[in-house]
């Protein structure tokens, strides 16, 4: 049996426990601190143990604030990709949206968010605006009913999902 498997219904003996629960004695914790350092030393190139920031790991720079842009950027491409939404956008006219516009993004009702003009359509940069969370919430719908991506709700539609967005259901 490899290393570090259980067989199943199992547990690690030390599951949950920390500190001297687990066996983590002071002649333990010393001994392991000091492999790490004659690891640390054989290995002076490798990122692993190394203080302050990594700049060199990073896509956008040092700002931290289009940093955070660019995760939101890959998070909204992410969810328009699992709802099978086309998504042309690209990061930089991503970023030069947020640049250009006053105010900050959050889940607030005053705060910026990017939505599609048109529902129907995808994500492309001709479709979409930055507009308060509040405002983009109370635009008008098409027969009162806002439209949906094929996906949502689809539960109560007799669609299971699993975590790949692949349908389930069995043909008979």
């Amino acid at each position: 049996m490899p290393r570090g498997t259980f067989k199943p219904g199992s547990t690690p003996w030390n599951k949950g426990k920390t500190g001297l629960e687990a066996g983590w004695t002071p002649q333990r914790r010393e001994h392991q601190r000091q492999l790490q350092r004659e690891w640390l030393k054989a290995h002076p190139d490798s990122p692993v143990g190394q203080p302050g920031p990594r700049p060199w790991a990073w896509r956008v720079g040092p700002d931290p604030e289009v940093r955070r842009h660019r995760r939101r950027f890959c998070m909204a491409r992410s969810q328009a990709r699992f709802w099978g939404q086309e998504w042309t956008i690209l990061w930089d006219d991503y970023l030069d949206l947020f640049k250009t516009a006053p105010g900050k993004w959050s889940r607030d009702a005053n705060a910026l968010n990017l939505v599609r003009v048109d529902t129907r359509e995808g994500w492309h940069i001709w479709n979409v605006q930055l507009m308060t969370r509040i405002d983009a919430m109370r635009r008008p719908t098409r027969d009162r009913h806002r439209i949906r991506p094929p996906g949502q709700h689809s539960k109560a539609r007799g669609i299971v999902w699993d975590r790949r967005g692949h349908d389930t259901r069995t043909e008979d």
